[in-house]
């Protein structure tokens, strides 16, 4: 590819790994856009990172800067002359500073004035006289969750930086970066291949950190570890237990991709399954295999070289785990020796937030909020389960194994509740209460799973706008946006016909004094909340915003009936005749924009396009009722296209803003009736039509 290309490593010691992938698509970015910006951005940007190293090429860049014209404002015109007109020293240093005569100077009018004003002709710089100023600015402007110091003072940054290389077509580009000048010297593995080399190109960096097996790409690197592990896996009979965060984890802590085997004793194979993977994945970066769903003895992680010829590495990691197996098996059987219902005892002591109580506090609201949900359900039989699930919901947040994986909030309590035999459902629910966490997940299993999960995330959410602590912007100190989600999600994907509006206003009653705003002001926050999640997760299933807001327009305290009409409007949106009456019910609405209800008499019809009007809607109003009460909204929606033919005919042969008053008021009443009937299942002025291509379509559609 013609043009300059440039080379730059940021090599320092080992970054934490959630903050390398951030950390390079921030210097990427704003490298580019500051390049952009001069007119020197690059035709091919690629990155690459390591624990120890932070690498961008560029490929086609401008040799350099396009020269240009710069607008120069000097002196005021009372400054820049005398009272006899002769240039004073202020307009001769003006001309100077811009390389042009005095004639050349030129008078402009500014908000402050009459001032003088030059054209200077710049020179473009080269591109790595570019870069050498604008790389030390973008690498030490890194944003990091956590910064340190070194040496004499330097930083703040991440972690003190041993090295720059920044070449430019080959040549070093002179620039600092706190306290290392850049160069053209990089280092290898700090022990398999520790000694400085020099890089040529870009090409000459590939081939010769190749050569040392370091991976610089971490799509590169994740790839060849999945095989790895995979292998490694097939080798002990079994398979990796899936996951992928853990798998992007290891990728990043590692830039010479090998795998390293490890065994436990059978013996902790009596511990829970989600207990022991949990411990090894946290604590230990560890894999856990399986084979026909039992898993084995056995453990796999990554070493940052490619094997362990002393097996140290390996006996180092299966020490290690021993140890935390051991911590786990002991934090269980603690737990054990308190029931449940003593842990619940125990919730007064602990706040869940300092102005709406203890954890004791919300699972009594819990309970009355999740025999509110039964209720409305028509759940009469797990009414007693769900109550009985509320009130332990919470108690293994009491507990040492959670204290220790907190990962395991629910799961740990939905365990021990098995084992202490539980219904099924009761454990079911506390086990899953923190579903869906993620768009992956799944709702919680079962009636009383979904009313306890309900109950809780509702409980928050209302707690949380309560006092006033509203998500904004990018800040979610509380995960209400995820708890929103999950409500919007249970109630959609478990379709529950409730009435979300009741529900919340149940909570805020639940709440007593403990609110700092009204219910009102909560429940209309809220409502508005819960709509943009629904928004998002309907986007997600490829709906059209206007077809969303359509629905959402015309009601949406009744999530899986919003669905439900956000489903027809989509069916129906492009057949011609629906389109004819969009259009009409927009020229409805804005003739009755200022309009006030008005008495409708079939007597003061007198057009016959009016007179046809009225009589097709009465014709079909039962029938849209009919489809509508049993909730057939695509019928509904085809019945009330049936109306396009007399609506079109009505609004050419009749007007509508006559000066007879009364006709007038009546056609307005007649209008707000037809309105009325088309905006039940969705507000069709909310639908957006191409009126050209709505033409088109109904010309093509239309006989010959």
């Amino acid at each position: 590819m013609a043009g300059t290309e440039f080379l730059l490593e940021v090599r320092c010691e080992e970054i934490p790994a959630r903050m390398l992938q951030p950390a390079i698509r921030e210097m990427a970015t704003r490298l580019f856009e500051d390049l952009m910006a001069l007119n020197v951005a690059p035709a091919e940007m690629e990155t690459g990172f390591t624990p120890r190293r932070l690498i961008l090429m560029l490929k086609g860049l401008p040799t350099r800067e396009s020269d240009r014209d710069e607008e120069m404002i000097g002196p005021p015109v009372r400054a820049a002359f005398d009272g006899e007109g002769r240039p004073t020293r202020a307009a001769e240093g003006f001309a100077r500073k811009c390389g042009v005569e005095i004639d050349a100077l030129r008078r402009v009018e500014t908000d402050k004035g009459e001032y003088l004003a030059a054209t200077r002709k710049v020179v473009g710089r080269p591109v790595s006289e570019v870069l050498a100023q604008l790389i030390p600015r973008i690498v030490e402007g890194l944003s990091w969750a956590k910064t340190m110091r070194w040496g004499v003072g330097e930083g703040p940054w991440v972690r003190p930086i041993h090295g720059v290389v920044a070449l430019c077509d080959g040549e070093v580009v002179p620039c600092r970066v706190f306290d290392v000048e850049a160069s053209d010297e990089t280092l290898g593995h700090p022990v398999l291949s520790p000694r400085p080399f020099a890089i040529r190109s870009v090409s000459d960096y590939r081939r010769k950190m190749a050569r040392r097996q370091i991976i610089m790409r971490f799509e590169d690197r994740r790839e060849r570890l999945q095989d790895q592990l995979g292998e490694a896996a097939e080798s002990l009979g079994g398979e990796l237990v899936a996951d992928p965060e853990l798998l992007d984890r290891l990728t990043a802590i590692c830039e010479i991709p090998g795998s390293v085997v490890g065994r436990f004793e059978p013996a902790f194979l009596s511990l829970p399954r989600e207990v022991l993977i949990t411990s090894l994945r946290d604590h230990q970066s560890a894999f856990t295999l399986e084979s026909g769903g039992m898993l084995l003895p056995n453990f796999i992680t990554v070493m940052d070289r490619p094997d362990d010829p002393e097996g140290r590495v390996q006996a180092g990691n299966e020490w290690v785990v021993a140890a935390r197996l051991e911590d786990a098996r002991f934090f269980f059987n603690e737990d054990r020796k308190t029931s449940l219902e003593q842990r619940r005892e125990t919730l007064d002591h602990l706040t869940f937030h300092a102005k709406l109580g203890s954890y004791a506090d919300k699972t009594d609201r819990i309970a009355e909020l999740a025999k509110e949900i039964c209720e409305s359900m028509g759940w009469r039989e797990e009414v007693e389960e769900a109550v009985a699930a509320s009130n332990l919901l919470k108690v293994d947040l009491t507990s040492e194994m959670v204290k220790e994986f907190t990962s395991l909030q629910g799961i740990v309590g939905g365990l021990y509740a098995e084992r202490e035999e539980y219904p099924v459902a009761v454990w079911q629910a506390i086990y899953d209460q923190y579903l869906p966490a993620s768009t992956d997940d799944t709702i919680p299993r079962g009636r009383v799973g979904q009313a306890t999960a309900l109950a809780d995330r509702i409980d928050t959410l209302v707690g949380m706008f309560g006092l006033g602590l509203i998500p904004s912007g990018s800040r979610d100190p509380f995960g209400l946006r995820r708890a929103g989600q999950g409500v919007v999600r249970i109630v959609l994907e478990g379709d529950l016909p409730l009435d979300l509006d009741l529900i919340a206003a149940k909570s805020v009653l639940l709440f007593g004094d403990l609110l700092e705003r009204s219910g009102q002001e909560v429940l209309s926050d809220l409502r508005l909340f819960l709509q943009d999640r629904v928004r998002h997760l309907l986007s997600l299933r490829g709906y059209a915003y206007d077809t969303i807001e359509a629905a959402l327009a015309a009601g949406s305290s009744n999530l899986p009936d919003l669905l439900a009409r956000v489903d027809a409007v989509h069916r129906v949106r492009e057949e011609p005749e629906f389109l004819s009456v969009v259009l009409a019910a927009k020229r409805i609405s804005n003739i009755l924009r200022e309009a006030s209800d008005e008495d409708f008499e079939e007597a003061r019809l007198k057009e016959p396009a009016e007179q046809d009007l009225h009589k097709k809607a009465e014709a079909l109003r039962n029938d849209i009722d009919r489809a509508e009460t049993r909730g057939d909204y695509e019928q509904c929606l085809r019945d009330i296209a049936k109306l396009s033919e007399p609506l079109d005919r009505f609004f050419v042969e009749v007007l509508v803003m006559d000066e007879n008053r009364q006709l007038r008021n009546n056609r307005i009443a007649l209008l707000q009736a037809i309105q009325r009937m088309v905006s039940r299942t969705a507000r069709l002025t909310e639908v957006v039509v191409d009126k050209a291509e709505h033409r088109d379509r109904g010309e093509s559609t239309s006989p010959s």
